[in-house]
């Protein structure tokens, strides 16, 4: 787990450049953690639709990559229960089904308080290679 955890960490360039941090990384689950940015903001000043998207894909794409077979979205979908201005996020990945091909996950992003903030369903292509 940690190599794969090291893989992701050195090559995940979207990851680094909004600041994600892996906070738990075990088969079948992930948890990444965020902290809200001025830069990470909507007009409405609350942290923006795409940010929490794409929090909750990494640790998506942590959690189903985490046997060490090629996983790749087929499909996501977000659902936005809170706004939030400030922060810390966490967005937690579990696995919910397993295939030889197919694959689906639940994340839940909350923030330190453990309040939801959004929701987000994701299903995987599983490809017959290895992540590394």
């Amino acid at each position: 787990m940690q190599a794969l955890q090291q893989f992701f960490e050195a090559n995940d360039r979207f990851a680094k450049l909004l600041g994600f941090q892996i906070e738990e990384f075990n088969v079948g689950v992930a948890k990444v953690s965020a902290i809200i940015k001025a830069e990470h903001l909507n007009a409405a000043n609350v942290v923006h639709g795409g940010f929490l998207f794409s929090l909750a894909d990494y640790a998506f794409a942590l959690a189903s990559n985490s046997h060490n077979k090629l996983s790749l979205a087929i499909s996501a979908n977000i659902m936005f229960q809170h706004a939030k201005p400030n922060g810390k996020l966490y967005a937690y990945a579990k696995e919910l089904s397993i295939g030889n091909k197919v694959a689906t996950y639940e994340v839940r992003i909350s923030d330190e308080n453990d309040s939801v903030i959004a929701t987000y369903t994701g299903t995987v292509y599983r490809k017959d290679s290895n992540v590394i």
